[in-house]
Protein backbone atom coordinates (compact mmCIF):
# COMPACT_ATOMS: atom_id res chain seq x y z
CA UNK A 1 0.00 0.00 0.00
CA UNK A 2 1.32 3.76 -0.86
CA UNK A 3 2.08 5.71 2.12
CA UNK A 4 1.09 8.98 2.97
CA UNK A 5 1.52 11.19 5.77
CA UNK A 6 -0.60 14.18 6.79
CA UNK A 7 1.29 17.21 7.30
CA UNK A 8 0.49 19.83 9.87
CA UNK A 9 2.63 22.80 10.28
CA UNK A 10 2.58 24.67 13.61
CA UNK A 11 5.54 26.89 14.07
CA UNK A 12 5.72 28.99 17.00
CA UNK A 13 6.02 33.49 16.54
CA UNK A 14 2.98 34.02 14.91
CA UNK A 15 2.93 37.71 15.03
CA UNK A 16 -0.87 38.36 14.46
CA UNK A 17 -2.17 35.96 16.95
CA UNK A 18 0.25 35.25 19.71
CA UNK A 19 0.44 31.19 20.73
CA UNK A 20 -2.03 30.47 17.67
CA UNK A 21 -1.79 26.80 17.73
CA UNK A 22 -2.74 26.67 20.67
CA UNK A 23 -5.30 28.86 20.37
CA UNK A 24 -9.07 27.44 22.23
CA UNK A 25 -11.77 26.93 20.02
CA UNK A 26 -14.77 25.41 21.99
CA UNK A 27 -12.72 22.93 24.50
CA UNK A 28 -10.09 22.26 22.11
CA UNK A 29 -7.21 24.13 21.07
CA UNK A 30 -6.49 24.83 17.18
CA UNK A 31 -3.42 22.24 17.10
CA UNK A 32 -5.49 19.41 18.80
CA UNK A 33 -8.62 19.89 16.77
CA UNK A 34 -6.62 19.48 13.37
CA UNK A 35 -4.85 16.17 15.02
CA UNK A 36 -8.13 14.57 16.16
CA UNK A 37 -9.85 15.43 12.91
CA UNK A 38 -6.94 14.61 10.64
CA UNK A 39 -6.02 10.78 12.95
CA UNK A 40 -10.01 10.07 12.34
CA UNK A 41 -9.04 10.06 8.78
CA UNK A 42 -6.90 6.83 8.83
CA UNK A 43 -5.01 7.68 5.73
CA UNK A 44 -1.36 7.58 7.54
CA UNK A 45 0.74 8.86 10.25
CA UNK A 46 -0.31 12.33 11.22
CA UNK A 47 2.93 14.61 11.05
CA UNK A 48 3.17 17.89 13.09
CA UNK A 49 6.38 20.38 12.29
CA UNK A 50 7.36 22.24 14.65
CA UNK A 51 10.41 24.53 16.06
CA UNK A 52 8.95 24.30 19.73
CA UNK A 53 9.95 21.28 21.93
CA UNK A 54 6.82 22.37 24.27
CA UNK A 55 4.19 21.45 21.15
CA UNK A 56 6.43 18.46 19.84
CA UNK A 57 5.15 16.76 23.93
CA UNK A 58 1.92 18.76 23.63
CA UNK A 59 0.73 16.72 19.92
CA UNK A 60 2.35 14.06 20.96
CA UNK A 61 -0.43 13.53 23.85
CA UNK A 62 -2.70 13.10 21.22
CA UNK A 63 -1.42 10.84 19.33
CA UNK A 64 0.20 12.89 16.35
CA UNK A 65 4.40 12.19 15.76
CA UNK A 66 6.84 14.91 15.62
CA UNK A 67 9.84 13.01 14.69
CA UNK A 68 12.58 16.09 15.09
CA UNK A 69 12.39 20.12 15.97
CA UNK A 70 12.27 22.10 12.65
CA UNK A 71 15.56 24.08 12.12
CA UNK A 72 14.83 28.31 12.90
CA UNK A 73 15.98 29.37 9.95
CA UNK A 74 12.50 27.49 8.41
CA UNK A 75 10.30 28.54 11.22
CA UNK A 76 10.14 32.50 10.45
CA UNK A 77 7.34 34.62 8.70
CA UNK A 78 9.54 34.54 5.82
CA UNK A 79 9.52 30.58 5.52
CA UNK A 80 7.54 29.13 3.15
CA UNK A 81 5.66 25.74 4.01
CA UNK A 82 7.23 24.04 0.77
CA UNK A 83 11.11 24.95 2.82
CA UNK A 84 8.87 23.47 6.07
CA UNK A 85 8.13 20.18 3.97
CA UNK A 86 11.85 20.09 2.41
CA UNK A 87 13.83 20.04 5.42
CA UNK A 88 11.31 16.98 6.67
CA UNK A 89 12.06 15.39 4.04
CA UNK A 90 15.77 16.03 3.83
CA UNK A 91 15.49 14.48 8.11
CA UNK A 92 14.06 11.38 6.71
CA UNK A 93 16.78 10.82 3.61
CA UNK A 94 19.85 11.94 6.16
CA UNK A 95 18.51 9.08 8.92
CA UNK A 96 17.89 6.54 6.50
CA UNK A 97 13.72 6.31 6.89
CA UNK A 98 11.00 5.25 4.57
CA UNK A 99 10.21 8.42 2.00
CA UNK A 100 6.33 8.48 1.71
CA UNK A 101 4.55 8.39 -1.53
CA UNK A 102 2.33 11.13 -1.04
CA UNK A 103 1.86 14.14 1.98
CA UNK A 104 -1.40 15.55 2.54
CA UNK A 105 -1.40 19.12 3.51
CA UNK A 106 -3.78 20.37 6.55
CA UNK A 107 -2.74 23.60 8.31
CA UNK A 108 -3.90 24.49 11.79
CA UNK A 109 -6.00 27.31 10.78
CA UNK A 110 -8.88 25.64 8.56
CA UNK A 111 -10.36 24.50 12.03
CA UNK A 112 -13.75 23.05 9.92
CA UNK A 113 -12.45 20.73 7.61
CA UNK A 114 -14.23 17.68 7.74
CA UNK A 115 -12.40 13.94 8.49
CA UNK A 116 -14.68 12.71 5.34
CA UNK A 117 -13.42 15.62 3.63
CA UNK A 118 -9.72 14.54 3.73
CA UNK A 119 -11.01 10.68 3.75
CA UNK A 120 -12.69 11.37 0.50
CA UNK A 121 -10.09 13.84 -1.13
CA UNK A 122 -7.08 10.94 -0.69
CA UNK A 123 -9.41 8.60 -2.61
CA UNK A 124 -9.61 10.99 -5.33
CA UNK A 125 -6.33 11.66 -5.31
CA UNK A 126 -5.22 7.72 -5.48
CA UNK A 127 -7.48 6.87 -8.24
CA UNK A 128 -6.30 9.94 -10.23
CA UNK A 129 -3.38 10.77 -12.65
CA UNK A 130 -2.59 13.85 -11.05
CA UNK A 131 0.38 14.93 -9.31
CA UNK A 132 -1.45 17.07 -6.64
CA UNK A 133 -4.79 17.28 -5.29
CA UNK A 134 -5.86 20.37 -4.13
CA UNK A 135 -9.54 21.32 -2.45
CA UNK A 136 -11.98 24.00 -3.54
CA UNK A 137 -14.98 25.86 -3.03
CA UNK A 138 -17.04 28.75 -4.00
CA UNK A 139 -16.36 31.87 -3.30
CA UNK A 140 -17.86 34.90 -1.89
CA UNK A 141 -18.46 36.98 -5.23
CA UNK A 142 -18.73 35.54 -8.65
CA UNK A 143 -15.76 36.82 -10.92
CA UNK A 144 -18.57 38.26 -13.23
CA UNK A 145 -18.22 41.14 -10.62
CA UNK A 146 -14.72 41.83 -11.30
CA UNK A 147 -14.13 44.83 -13.10
CA UNK A 148 -11.20 46.96 -13.76
CA UNK A 149 -11.01 50.52 -13.36
CA UNK A 150 -9.29 53.86 -14.59
CA UNK A 151 -10.80 56.71 -16.33
CA UNK A 152 -13.89 54.48 -16.25
CA UNK A 153 -15.59 50.73 -15.38
CA UNK A 154 -14.44 48.01 -17.72
CA UNK A 155 -17.18 45.47 -17.31
CA UNK A 156 -16.17 41.26 -18.83
CA UNK A 157 -13.11 41.38 -17.16
CA UNK A 158 -13.66 37.26 -16.65
CA UNK A 159 -15.20 34.59 -18.41
CA UNK A 160 -16.79 31.55 -17.06
CA UNK A 161 -16.86 28.65 -19.01
CA UNK A 162 -16.15 30.81 -21.88
CA UNK A 163 -18.91 32.80 -21.02
CA UNK A 164 -19.22 36.54 -19.91
CA UNK A 165 -21.24 39.06 -18.13
CA UNK A 166 -23.47 40.37 -20.52
CA UNK A 167 -23.99 37.28 -21.78
CA UNK A 168 -26.81 35.92 -19.27
CA UNK A 169 -29.25 38.24 -18.09
CA UNK A 170 -29.85 36.46 -14.84
CA UNK A 171 -27.89 35.88 -11.80
CA UNK A 172 -29.31 32.47 -11.72
CA UNK A 173 -28.33 31.13 -14.83
CA UNK A 174 -24.25 32.36 -13.53
CA UNK A 175 -21.91 29.01 -14.17
CA UNK A 176 -20.41 28.08 -10.83
CA UNK A 177 -17.41 29.19 -10.12
CA UNK A 178 -14.35 27.93 -7.60
CA UNK A 179 -11.14 29.29 -5.63
CA UNK A 180 -8.84 27.42 -4.70
CA UNK A 181 -8.03 26.80 -0.89
CA UNK A 182 -5.01 26.01 1.30
CA UNK A 183 -7.05 23.96 3.82
CA UNK A 184 -6.34 20.59 1.90
CA UNK A 185 -3.64 19.66 -0.39
CA UNK A 186 -2.05 16.60 -1.62
CA UNK A 187 0.54 15.66 -3.27
CA UNK A 188 3.02 13.17 -4.03
CA UNK A 189 6.24 13.45 -2.54
CA UNK A 190 8.14 13.07 -5.95
CA UNK A 191 7.10 16.29 -6.77
CA UNK A 192 9.28 17.82 -3.69
CA UNK A 193 11.95 15.86 -4.23
CA UNK A 194 13.16 17.77 -7.58
CA UNK A 195 13.83 20.55 -5.47
CA UNK A 196 15.63 18.72 -2.56
CA UNK A 197 18.68 20.57 -2.84
CA UNK A 198 17.44 24.05 -2.84
CA UNK A 199 18.18 25.64 0.42
CA UNK A 200 16.47 28.63 0.14
CA UNK A 201 14.09 29.90 3.30
CA UNK A 202 11.52 31.80 0.83
CA UNK A 203 11.10 29.64 -1.64
CA UNK A 204 8.48 30.46 -4.63
CA UNK A 205 7.00 27.14 -5.54
CA UNK A 206 3.82 25.67 -4.97
CA UNK A 207 2.26 23.26 -2.10
CA UNK A 208 0.79 21.46 -5.13
CA UNK A 209 1.97 21.04 -8.85
CA UNK A 210 0.54 23.80 -10.93
CA UNK A 211 0.69 21.86 -14.01
CA UNK A 212 -0.95 18.39 -12.63
CA UNK A 213 -3.55 19.01 -10.21
CA UNK A 214 -7.09 17.61 -9.75
CA UNK A 215 -9.68 19.12 -7.23
CA UNK A 216 -11.98 18.41 -4.40
CA UNK A 217 -15.12 20.29 -3.55
CA UNK A 218 -15.41 21.27 0.19
CA UNK A 219 -18.05 23.34 2.07
CA UNK A 220 -17.18 27.26 2.45
CA UNK A 221 -17.53 26.91 5.95
CA UNK A 222 -15.05 23.89 5.67
CA UNK A 223 -12.40 26.47 3.65
CA UNK A 224 -12.83 29.06 6.53
CA UNK A 225 -9.01 30.47 7.38
CA UNK A 226 -7.76 31.78 10.52
CA UNK A 227 -5.50 34.78 9.80
CA UNK A 228 -6.23 37.42 12.66
CA UNK A 229 -7.26 37.43 15.71
CA UNK A 230 -10.99 38.82 14.10
CA UNK A 231 -11.21 35.43 12.72
CA UNK A 232 -10.69 33.67 15.75
CA UNK A 233 -13.39 35.29 17.26
CA UNK A 234 -15.75 34.51 13.97
CA UNK A 235 -14.54 31.11 14.62
CA UNK A 236 -15.99 30.83 17.78
CA UNK A 237 -18.92 32.29 17.15
CA UNK A 238 -19.74 30.04 14.42
CA UNK A 239 -18.75 26.84 16.43
CA UNK A 240 -21.72 28.05 19.39
CA UNK A 241 -24.09 28.82 16.39
CA UNK A 242 -23.91 25.57 15.54
CA UNK A 243 -24.66 24.27 19.27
Amino acid sequence: MKKNIIFIPARTGSTRIPNKNIQKLGSETLLSRKIKTCLKAQIGDVIVSTNSNKIKKYVEKFGAKCPYLRPSKYSTSRASMVSAILDYLRFLKKNKLEIPYSITICPVTNPFLKTASIKSAYKKFLKSKYTSLNAVTNPEDHPFLFVNIKDKIKFNVVKVNGLKWTDLERTQDWPESFISTSALRITKTSYFLKFLNIKFIKFNKKTCDPKSSTFYKIKKIESFDINDIYDIKLARFLLNSKK
